[in-house]
Formats: C-alpha cells, sequence, structure tokens
C-alpha cells in the first residue's frame, strides 16, 4: 500500500500499555504510517457535586491527563525519534474506554489499525470481558493485542491460522498488510479426522499465482488431547511469527460470547506474540 496507514494506539499509561506503542513504532518503521496515542478519560461524578464542582473537577482532570499524555508522547518521540508530522495524541471521554473507542473508530473510519497493549487476565475478567477482550469481539477495525512483554523487533513473518472457510477474501487482507511490511506468509490450518488431505506444494504454487505472493502453507493434524486454542497456542511458539492473524466473528450472540469465548479472544491473553484479529465474513 502506498497510502500511509492510520494507527490508532489508546495508552491507560501502564506498562503494559507501552507495548501497544512499541509494536506500532515498529510498523512505522517498515510502513508509511501516521500513529495517533490518545487515552480516554473516564469523569465519575459525586451525587453531591453541584454541576459547578463537578465541572472544575473535570476540568483539572482534563489539564491533569492532557500534560501526563503530553510527557509520554514527548518521552516516546526522544526515545524512538519520531519525525514531525508522523504522530498526534489527544484525550477522549466516557464512562468505558472499549466502548468509546469502537464508537471513534466507527465514526472514524480512515482508522485502519487499533494496538493495544494486555497485560493478560484472570479468569474472572475473561468471563466478564475486559478492554481488550471486549474491543476485539466488538470491533470493526482490525485490532492487535500486544503483550507486555513485547520488544521492538522487525515483523519479518506473518502467521495465518485459519479454518479455510472464506480463505479467498482472507488470505487477500494478509497479503495487502504483509507486502509494505516486506514479511514472509505462513498459513496454518488443522486438519480434522476425515478431512481431505491436500498437498502443501501444489497449493504454495496456486496461492502464488492467486494472491501475487509467496505463501508457505503448513497443514496438521489437530491434537485431539489438546483443547483447540492450546493446540493453537504450542504451534505459534513453534513457529515464532512475528504476528498472528485470525479472523473473527464479531457478531455473536451473547449467549455465544460468554459460554463459547472466541478463540481469537482467549489467545490474546495467552501468547506472547502480537495478535491482529480482524472481521470474518458471516456464514
Amino acid at each position: 500500500m502506498t497510502k500511509k496507514t492510520n494507527i490508532l494506539v489508546p495508552t491507560d499509561f501502564s506498562v503494559a500499555s507501552r507495548a501497544g506503542i512499541r509494536f506500532a513504532i515498529q510498523w512505522s518503521r517498515q510502513q508509511n504510517v501516521h500513529i495517533t496515542f490518545v487515552h480516554v478519560l473516564t469523569l465519575l461524578r459525586l451525587t453531591k457535586w453541584s454541576d459547578k464542582q463537578f465541572e472544575a473537577f473535570a476540568a483539572t482532570e482534563r489539564k491533569r491527563l492532557q500534560e501526563k499524555l503530553d510527557a509520554l508522547i514527548t518521552g516516546v518521540q526522544r526515545r524512538y525519534h519520531l519525525r514531525p508530522g508522523t504522530y498526534s495524541s489527544f484525550l477522549l471521554e466516557g464512562v468505558s474506554a472499549d466502548l468509546v473507542l469502537i464508537d471513534y473508530c466507527w465514526h472514524h473510519p480512515e482508522i485502519h489499525l487499533v494496538c493495544m497493549g494486555t497485560r493478560g487476565a484472570n479468569k474472572i475478567d475473561k468471563l466478564f470481558g475486559t478492554n481488550t477482550g471486549h474491543f476485539i469481539t466488538h470491533s470493526d477495525t482490525p485490532v492487535t493485542a500486544v503483550p507486555a512483554s513485547y520488544r521492538i523487533k522487525k515483523i519479518s513473518r506473518l502467521l495465518y491460522a485459519t479454518d479455510l472457510n472464506h480463505y479467498q477474501d482472507e488470505l487477500k487482507e494478509v497479503v495487502t498488510l504483509a507486502r509494505p511490511l516486506h514479511a514472509k506468509i505462513s498459513v496454518l490450518h488443522f486438519t480434522q479426522p476425515g478431512e481431505m488431505n491436500l498437498n502443501t506444494d501444489t497449493i504454495q504454487k496456486i496461492w502464488k499465482k492467486e494472491f501475487g505472493y509467496p505463501v508457505t502453507v503448513d497443514f496438521r493434524p489437530a491434537d485431539i488431547t489438546r483443547s483447540p486454542v492450546a493446540d493453537l497456542e504450542k504451534t505459534i511458539q513453534a513457529f515464532g511469527p512475528s504476528l498472528v492473524i485470525m479472523f473473527s466473528n464479531r457478531r455473536r450472540t451473547l449467549f455465544q460470547a460468554i459460554f463459547y469465548p472466541s478463540r481469537s479472544e482467549r489467545l490474546a491473553f495467552r501468547i506472547k506474540t502480537p495478535l491482529l484479529v480482524l472481521g470474518k465474513e458471516q456464514p
């Protein structure tokens, strides 16, 4: 892509959120990118406050957090030598960070990617939702969940995990991402019992011609002794990619979301590799 890519990086000033900053900066080193850093300000109002008291409190909080955000970005600019005009920053306001960010992206389709740091989640958080988890499963904008342990390194290999449903449209998107990064693409698919065996060499040749980009294909039997997420997690560790890419059905029912959480959402809190989740074609 020759046009500039717009990346949104939310920060809550935590160590975990700095991982999202580092990943966005690495992306900017490999592609023409504009990075927008945002912090979501949540203002809680005490019932005994008058309108005047609340507005005074709100003004103080806005000033304090804007100065904190400015200081953070100044430090980032100096450390990573960001060029003027390639980044911006501002505050957003709302009662919930994930809902505010979803709404912002909805009204700003020029945002191509969101990079969010994640520190992991305990079982209760996973069940009832975290900012990153909710954003992954509800945002129409591609989201990268970046583990807090992430350190800057070249994005050289993309691992696209697929069930092969709608792979034509999905692989086109993966190629669009990989091309400006000059990154290699590996396609991973777990075959199920009874599934037809396909010749990977033949598929690689066909897909290279179809998509105009070389890919390597790895079809391996699913391990029935492990959960699909655990199987995928182990395979990712063996591959050692720079970025894992999955497509997620974001229009599940509430019942499905609670009792059958998205594999990509669960994986985002477990693996040590950045995970990019894009919207999956509906059946």
